[in-house]
Formats: C-alpha cells, sequence, structure tokens
C-alpha cells in the first residue's frame, strides 16, 4: 500500500481508456471575475477568482521576486496584479508531447501569498525546489498535479512549458528541454485556452483531459453536482494496471504533490508504446 494514500479518504471512479474532465477549500465565488475582454487577436478566457484571495500589491510582488531570485515578464506581472490566481474559463490547452497531440487543463492559476497548498505559488516552490528545471517558475496546474512552469531566464524567458511531476526516471526531469513548449509567452499561453475538443481522442492513449472529464462525470452520477472545482484541496490521482485499465482516484492535493512518484499514465503511455518504460521516478 503507498504510504501518501494510508491516512485519506479516497474517493474513487474507474475511467475507461476509451474516452478534463478556504483559506478553506470552499467553492469559488461564481460572481468574481465573470466579465471576459477582447484583445485585438481574441477572446481573454473568462476568470474567477478565489474565495478570500490575499489583495497583491507590486510592493509584495516585488519582495517576493528579490527572494527568489527571479524578474518576471510584464504580461504575468499585470495579471497577478489584476487577478493573483483564479480558476479559468475555458480551460483546455492542445499541446505536442512526444509527437503525439494531446491536452490537459489549466485547473487554476496560482496565487502569491495565498496559505492553501492548491492555490499557492510559494508552495509550490518550496514543495518542487529539487525538481523543477532552473530559471522556472510554476504559474499553474492541471487537475491531476502537473504542473505549468514559466521560464524566467535563458533564452526562453517568457516561455510556458508542460511539467509532468509522475514521469519514469529515464531522464533528467529538471532540464526544461525535456518538456513541451506550449506558448512563447504567458499571454499567448492564457489566451490559447479553448474548450475541449473530443476529436483529438484518436489515438490509443486518452489525453489527461478526457480521463478527467470521464472521471468527473462518472463522480457526478453518484454525487449530484460534484465538480473538481468545488473540491480544490483535492486532485486526480492517475493509476493504471498491468493491462492498460486506468482507475481515476480523488485525493487531497498537499499529500499527493509532496509524495509524487511515477504515476498510472506514464505507465499507460509505456503500456501503448508510446513512451519507453524505464526506473520508477520515487518520492524521497
Amino acid at each position: 500500500m503507498n504510504p501518501w494514500r494510508t491516512p485519506i479518504t479516497l474517493i474513487l471512479v474507474v475511467a475507461s481508456i476509451s474516452g478534463c474532465n478556504a483559506q478553506s477549500d470552499k467553492p469559488a465565488n461564481t460572481a468574481a471575475n465573470q466579465a471576459a475582454a477582447l484583445t485585438p487577436k481574441s477572446k481573454i478566457p473568462a476568470l474567477t477568482q478565489f474565495d478570500d484571495v490575499p489583495t497583491l500589491t507590486d510592493d509584495t510582488l516585488k519582495a517576493v521576486e528579490k527572494k527568489c531570485a527571479f524578474q518576471l515578464p510584464d504580461d504575468y506581472r499585470k495579471f497577478l496584479l489584476e487577478n493573483n490566481g483564479g480558476f479559468p474559463s475555458p480551460d483546455c490547452v492542445t499541446f505536442t508531447e512526444a509527437s503525439r497531440k494531446t491536452a490537459s487543463d489549466v485547473f487554476c492559476y496560482f496565487a502569491i501569498s495565498d496559505k492553501r497548498a492548491w492555490a499557492s505559488m510559494e508552495w509550490h516552490l518550496d514543495t518542487f525546489a529539487r525538481r523543477l528545471p532552473r530559471n522556472t517558475v510554476p504559474i499553474a496546474r492541471d487537475s491531476c498535479g502537473n504542473l505549468w512552469l514559466l521560464a524566467v531566464g535563458g533564452e526562453k524567458a517568457g516561455s510556458i512549458y508542460f511539467w509532468d511531476h509522475g514521469s519514469y526516471a529515464t531522464f533528467d526531469e529538471t532540464d526544461l528541454v525535456n518538456w513541451p513548449c506550449v506558448a512563447v509567452s504567458f499571454r499567448e499561453f492564457r489566451d490559447s485556452l479553448a474548450s475541449y475538443d473530443a476529436s483529438l481522442e484518436q489515438n490509443a492513449v486518452p489525453s489527461r483531459y478526457a480521463l478527467v472529464k470521464q472521471a468527473t462525470e462518472g463522480m457526478s452520477k453518484k454525487e449530484a453536482g460534484f465538480s473538481t472545482r468545488a473540491n480544490a484541496g483535492f486532485v486526480w490521482h492517475c493509476d493504471c494496471d498491468d493491462k492498460g485499465k486506468v482507475n481515476m482516484q480523488f485525493v487531497k492535493y498537499d499529500v499527493h504533490a509532496a509524495a509524487t512518484h511515477t504515476d498510472g499514465y506514464s505507465r499507460l503511455r509505456a503500456i501503448r508504446g508510446l513512451i519507453k518504460e524505464g526506473a520508477m521516478r520515487l518520492p524521497e
């Protein structure tokens, strides 16, 4: 039995591979920040702020930058000062991973000075300090606990990358070159969010978005009104057996993140021949 599951009451949902979808963990204030403005090229996705999110000032933001020895790009600084995190809608990001189109969600953008693990940029910087690529900052996560990273140094400064917390230990996860670049700027990343397109699911392995979507729909049939967003302190964990059957488990976010190891999605990709199976990446 995995020790990180032992003290947690798990809610289990089986998701077939055929087919993401405080200071409490209260549901988001659905009346807040629903308006979406038009840019010259696209419509900015709507953003729902967290309940009880701290107000962020320029002085506070500069203090965080100084402490962490990075400087954030102007488009992302502007976003933080105006919003300081939040839940986007639509939330789907389509990108290329290992020469294959796939998708995941932006469950939430992180806030600064928020004390809740699932919402806090600083908590993620501390928790993944020895695992993240150099000169990157975690700015958001998906519904499976994977991170969206912002490069803050080097030739790729300003670009956004997808970082999978549950990969095999077959490569250096701290080397940014090993992760998919999904946008060249935060603005491009935010503007790229769109509704989920089911036609993407044409390969042997469903996207992370598809698995979470199916698991959430399955849960809502058992518990009316269920949504992942209303339970922001939890996250979907992917488990996979030897035959490739996926079991999605809804677990406590901070425990899941602190004990990350090779998860079922990487195993599923290996079983289907998309990646090479290797040594497991174990929690420290």
